[in-house]
């Protein structure tokens, strides 16, 4: 790590050129860690592309059609995290399509529960809004959001299946969304949350609440999204966070999906996008909304920030500042870290400059200190390159002792990186 002459740390380039595009490709493979015996299931995945195709999973005994599980935590600050929580199945054979495919391992992920993870594991106090199915999957990842803490109070189980997305590989190990498993696109969990269902309390006592756009594909969802946004919105309280997160694979028709997005975008507080949906949904070319995000929160009037992300290529920030003065902008490069999987490298970041943000007493107190709104950066790039150092985006998620660990290896700053990200209060 290098210093500036201003006596700051600065984040070193990576050592891997491999970039993680914030996939939502999450978590360890879903074998037997509970008290109920291995059992290898056939896959209901659609029968002319996956006939025989397998899902190692674990048998659950028990489910209900709803789920009331919360967490204990006694925190007067909380984040609420609105959406998708699935089953990325990768393929186990290399180099094939999926209708070659002969078995598949499922990996628990979707954006949303990721960050959810995220900022569960550094400490944060998280409600999860969403739906799974009454299926061993939902059982998975139900058991994995509760052994993290993640009060599951808003959580529905119903009918429809917890949704498995499909992944191919590439030979040299690149990852290809090829479609879904057991049901179409529109037939998962995910596709019913109920707006007349959300908690309103939660949702105006929150400090933040987290959405992406995907369940925006799916009216009843995306009618509930928007309900969220509202109560969020008028609460006072609760700043929304958009993080864009798009996949084509999960829309009909990339024009409605443009359409449908753009104003939900519109209403955030803050707004995360990677360089490649800069140039989707504002036109703005990737490397100009890296170096100028400036550009981007221009689109975004009712904003206070956004966050750009490209990767291996770091990130960079621009807020608007609360004097009327020019808006608060710096650009942060990723740690130099041996990387062994990208996967998640995003929803870590988030989730780290998230959790930092709620701790330094959220984002209007944030914009009153550029140094703390910076540090607050760091702390989410530092979160991102942990994860970046083992296999899927949950398992390696760090803790907020961690990252102090984790930057003392090649710290340079002679303000120690506990102090330096005091997080204490």
């Amino acid at each position: 790590m290098m210093l500036l002459s201003s006596g700051r740390p600065v984040f070193c380039s990576t050592t891997c050129s491999a970039r993680s595009n914030d996939s939502p490709c999450a978590g360890p493979r879903v074998r037997v860690h509970s008290r109920h015996a291995k059992q290898t299931l056939r896959s209901s995945c659609s029968a002319t592309a996956l006939a025989g195709a397998r899902l190692t999973l674990a048998r659950r005994t028990r489910r209900s059609s709803s789920l009331i599980i919360c967490s204990t935590a006694e925190d007067a600050h909380s984040v609420v995290v609105l959406g998708e929580a699935l089953f990325d199945c990768l393929a186990d054979q290399k180099g094939v399509k999926k209708e070659e495919v002969t078995s598949w391992t499922p990996y628990p992920g979707g954006a949303p529960a990721n960050v959810a993870c995220a900022l569960a594991k550094l400490g944060s106090h998280v409600y999860f809004i969403g739906n799974l199915g009454q299926d061993d999957l939902g059982d998975e990842m139900a058991e994995l959001l509760t052994s993290r803490g993640i009060d599951l109070s808003a959580v529905e189980r119903t009918s429809h299946p917890t949704r498995d997305v499909l992944v191919e590989r590439s030979m040299d190990g690149d990852r290809n969304f090829a479609g879904f498993g057991k049901a179409a696109a529109n037939e998962y969990s995910d596709c019913f949350i109920d707006p007349a269902k959300l908690p309103e309390g939660i949702l105006k006592e929150a400090d933040i609440l987290v959405t992406g756009s995907l369940g925006l594909a799916y009216p009843q969802t995306g009618e509930a999204m928007k309900r969220a946004v509202q109560l969020a919105s008028a609460s006072g309280k609760c700043a929304v966070m958009v993080d864009v997160n798009w996949r084509p694979v999960f829309w009909e028709n990339e024009e409605v999906a443009h359409k449908t997005i753009i104003p939900y975008v519109k209403e955030a507080d803050l707004l995360k996008v990677t360089e490649e949906e800069a140039q989707w949904l504002f036109g703005i070319p990737g490397h100009d909304a890296l170096e100028d995000p400036i550009q981007v929160l221009n689109k975004v009037p009712k904003a206070k920030g956004v966050l750009v992300t490209a990767g291996g290529n770091g990130s960079s920030y621009a807020f608007r500042d609360p004097a009327g003065g020019k808006p608060i902008t710096n650009r942060v490069p990723v740690l130099k870290v041996d990387v062994l999987d990208t996967t998640g490298a995003g929803d870590g970041f988030l989730g780290g400059f998230l959790h930092y943000t709620v701790k330094k007493g959220g984002i209007k107190a944030l914009v009153q200190d550029p140094e703390q709104l910076r540090r607050a950066v760091e702390f989410g790039t530092a979160c991102g390159a942990y994860v970046t150092q083992g296999p899927g985006a949950i398992a390696p998620q760090p803790q907020e002792s961690d990252i102090a660990t984790f930057l003392g290896k090649n710290w340079d700053f002679e303000i120690p990186p506990a102090k330096y990200f005091d997080l204490s209060a």
